[in-house]
């Protein structure tokens, strides 16, 4: 039998365990929830419900939807910027060049069920100003974003004193795509980007 002092010692390494599974839970359910149903309409007791726990268990990581949303977002932009990165490196080797092959991706994305349009673009929409945290994790998002496509742009052939305006370019036309598939249903928008994105890079990179 252990002794009594070693038998009450609080096990502190499994409550943090516990309480981190409780809030990686939280905002994988909360961010899915938003996504589907939106911002605004979600109150925090149908967050509470939909995860599921208890308002207080919610409130004790999250003092408030505001912060709740904007830790969600950064969430989101992890998961949803390893996605595409895993992705683009799936693409056989003979494919396009990386900075026209990624519309592949996004082409995939659209199509996919679960696509409801950008997070980043919606929570924009429906928050903006009045949740600073959240719009910031918004323009985080947009900056790695544009950085990747610079990458990705020097790796198809661009020269760097260029690299940035043609991934601002290609952004344009990502963003423009995912607008364009979620406002008027177009599972066709990808694709089109991607062959923009084509006569772009061959200007910008000729051979």
């Amino acid at each position: 039998m252990k002794p009594a002092s070693e038998a009450t010692t609080p096990n502190y390494a499994a409550r943090t365990e516990r309480r981190e599974k409780t809030r990686a839970r939280i905002l994988e359910r909360s961010a899915d929830l938003f996504y589907r149903r939106g911002i605004i309409g979600v109150g925090m007791q149908e967050v509470a419900e939909h995860v599921p726990v208890s308002k207080p268990t919610l409130y004790k990581h999250f003092a408030t939807k505001e912060e709740l949303v904007a830790e969600c977002l950064s969430s989101v932009d992890e998961k949803h910027f390893q996605w595409f990165v895993d992705q683009l490196a799936r693409q056989p080797s003979d494919s396009e060049v990386p900075a026209v092959a990624v519309f592949d991706v996004l082409d995939k994305w659209i199509k996919s069920s679960a696509f409801r349009g950008c997070a980043f673009q919606n929570a924009s929409v429906e928050v903006g100003a009045s949740n600073p945290p959240a719009q910031l994790a918004v323009f985080r998002h947009k900056d790695r974003t544009r950085a990747w496509l610079r990458e990705l742009a020097e790796l198809s052939g661009v020269s760097p004193t260029v690299s940035a305006t043609t991934a601002a370019h290609l952004m344009l036309l990502m963003e423009g795509a995912i607008i364009t598939a979620r406002v008027e249903d177009d599972e066709t928008a990808g694709k089109s980007a991607k062959d923009a994105a084509r006569i772009l890079i061959g200007a910008a990179a000729p051979p």
